[in-house]
């Protein structure tokens, strides 16, 4: 008997082995059809947005640091306007009203201090000139030094002793208007200071006429 030549050997082998792994095949082949048209049909993934939230209650009492907010994600669409994206700068800022775990952070949710821009650790103070031809000459940004001279007879400056300087090269924040209680006289100027310096200003205020030096 005539030996088969190997290649159609082979072609039997593989018609022997489709011929009896059909069934397999053929389950095989429909679960991927079935697995094709069902992800044809399903919808893509709806987009989302990170947004920062409350890691946990918080109270308006002090400054946010990193720990006190962490990142969700939400549908777009979904996050209230003005929420706060991640990488937003947040550290050093303050709530103005406390906040529950979990909820967005917004804008609204926050002041930002009128002195960060000026260092992290200085403050607003408010302090009242004498002369409000001064504080005329002042625009936001301005630098000044306040200075205190003893008295208040404003008959008799002969009396009042020499100035002190009281803050040097402190930039003026804003010029709120009006008078002050009980129609007191001069004019305000808000300077960024240390909490130091604000106490030092508050002392004089009490018993002294400011005044300001302009620096530019």
């Amino acid at each position: 008997m005539a030996e088969v030549p190997p290649p159609y050997r082979h072609r039997r082998m593989a018609v022997r082995l489709l011929d009896r792994y059909r069934r397999v095949l053929a389950s095989l082949l429909t679960a991927v059809a079935l697995v094709s048209a069902v992800l044809a049909v399903r919808p893509l993934p709806a987009p989302t947005v990170q947004v920062l939230v409350a890691s946990r209650d918080l109270d308006a009492s002090g400054p946010l640091t990193e720990h006190d907010l962490t990142e969700l994600s939400l549908p777009a669409g979904t996050a209230p306007s003005g929420a706060l994206a991640v990488g937003a700068r947040t550290s050093g800022l303050l709530l103005n009203a406390p906040v529950r775990h979990g909820e967005v952070i917004t804008d609204a949710r926050l002041s930002d201090p009128p002195a960060r821009p000026y260092g992290p650790d200085l403050v607003a103070v408010p302090v009242r000139v004498a002369d409000p031809g001064a504080v005329a000459l002042l625009s936001p940004g301005s630098r000044v030094d306040v200075l205190a001279a003893s008295g208040h007879d404003d008959l008799a400056p002969t009396r009042a002793g020499p100035a002190v300087e009281v803050v040097s090269d402190r930039p003026v924040l804003a010029l709120p208007e009006g008078t002050g209680p009980g129609g007191e006289r001069g004019a305000l100027v808000l300077i960024a200071a240390t909490p130091a310096e604000a106490r030092n200003l508050a002392g004089h205020a009490t018993a002294s006429r400011l005044s300001i030096t302009i620096r530019g």
